[in-house]
């Protein structure tokens, strides 16, 4: 039976594709901060990737409507995609003021925030991979929920180290703004990560 027919709808494998999405955007956006200088090329490529996210998530959303039946309630399916769907955006949006604000090159604190967005990406793919069996997979779903949440919890404290830094010792009003938009979105891809875990948590809960 397809992915995309009237009778039934596999969800936990539409998560897992829309997850890949943000891991793809994820490590190319790392990809495109390495070495501390700004790759605009890979910023290009991160654009695509969100395009292709956008079409599988209204295709999703199409077919949630459309199923009979669903293994989990519609709306927890349709915030799932959502909330994954932000990750992708937020990751995008990083990459577009990127570009707006003229930042030819990052700092570290920038490329270990990027790094721990990957990280979580990573692990929130592999928890969507395991969902469908959670039931037989509780401890391994439990773990990854909690390392997204350290991770998450690592990134909270490079953001506050690079903010304390930055107006500590930089003096340019411009780059104040510049760096401090940059943080707060990386920040803030983590905490959306964060988001997803804790939907998946909830809905475990309620189903055992």
């Amino acid at each position: 039976m397809g992915l995309f027919t009237r009778k039934d709808v596999d969800c936990f494998e539409l998560f897992q594709i829309s997850s890949s999405y943000s891991r793809k955007a994820a490590v190319t956006l790392k990809k495109a901060y390495e070495d501390g200088v700004v790759d605009y090329n890979e910023l290009k490529n991160l654009k695509d990737i969100e395009h292709e996210a956008d079409i599988h998530v209204h295709r999703c959303l199409k077919a949630v409507e459309e199923a009979f039946i669903t293994p989990i309630d519609r709306s927890d399916i349709v915030e799932i995609i959502k909330e994954i769907e932000n990750i992708t955006d937020s990751i995008d949006s990083i990459a577009n003021h990127t570009y707006m604000m003229c930042v030819s090159k990052v700092n570290e604190a920038a490329q270990t925030l990027m790094q721990l967005v990957v990280d979580a990406c990573i692990k929130l793919e592999e928890l969507m991979k395991i969902l469908k069996d959670f039931k037989k997979e509780i401890k391994k779903v439990n773990d990854l929920i909690i390392e997204i949440n350290n991770i998450e919890e690592d990134g909270d404290k490079t953001y506050l180290n690079a903010m304390r830094t930055l107006f500590e010792f930089e003096t340019d009003a411009k780059k104040i703004i510049v760096w401090k938009l940059l943080y707060d979105q990386l920040e803030g891809a983590l905490d959306k990560c964060e988001d997803v875990a804790d939907i998946v948590q909830k809905i475990i809960v309620s189903k055992t």
